[in-house]
């Protein structure tokens, strides 16, 4: 699991990842969102493509990218306890500090992770994530748990902010032989 340093860095720098998932070392995450250009398939015979045949337009990338720059500006701001905005590179770097500083770490990370998660997602660096809408959450007993399947190591979570699992309290995570007990918690 990256730390919030990491996850920024990635985000912001270099996409370095983690021990268990390394990135290229090539430019930012948001970079790369703002720099993809138009991927549409045209179809061969000059007609129409079928549904479901272009994969996702720039402006997708774009969209999730402005939304998190934005949502950068404004926890900036908040951590900061100022009505005055920096850009969003210069937000995005002064999160960590400004969340230790605020001793919000553990919940600034989370957000700082789901912006990760959802740009490595858009870019199709990642697969999406499923709702396991027939399992319940052994903590919070909501039908809120999610999950991946990567190959090397299968996970799901919860997404309810009330669900409170473990040491600092946060959404339950199942991983390794916990996943298993979802299936039968119906």
């Amino acid at each position: 699991m990256q730390t919030l340093d990491e996850l920024v860095g990635d985000l912001v720098g270099r996409y370095v990842g983690d021990p268990d998932h390394p990135g290229d070392g090539g430019p930012g995450l948001i970079h790369r969102l703002d720099t993809l250009g138009l991927r549409t398939r045209q179809p061969a015979d000059g007609g129409h493509a079928p549904p479901g045949s272009r994969p996702p337009t720039s402006l997708e990338a774009v969209s999730w990218s402005q939304r998190i720059k934005v949502e950068a500006i404004q926890l900036d701001m908040h951590l900061r306890r100022s009505g005055r905005t920096q850009p969003w590179y210069r937000a995005l770097k002064a999160i960590p500090p400004g969340a230790e500083a605020a001793d919000r770490v553990p919940e600034v990370r989370r957000m700082a992770g789901r912006w990760h998660g959802t740009v490595l997602t858009v870019l199709g660096l990642r697969g999406p994530s499923v709702h396991f809408r027939h399992a319940l959450c052994l903590t919070c007993g909501e039908r809120t748990v999610y999950g991946r399947a990567d190959d090397d190591r299968p996970r799901a979570w919860c997404v309810n902010d009330a669900c409170l699992d473990g040491d600092p309290p946060a959404p339950a995570r199942y991983e390794g032989a916990r996943i298993y007990l979802l299936t039968e918690n119906r």
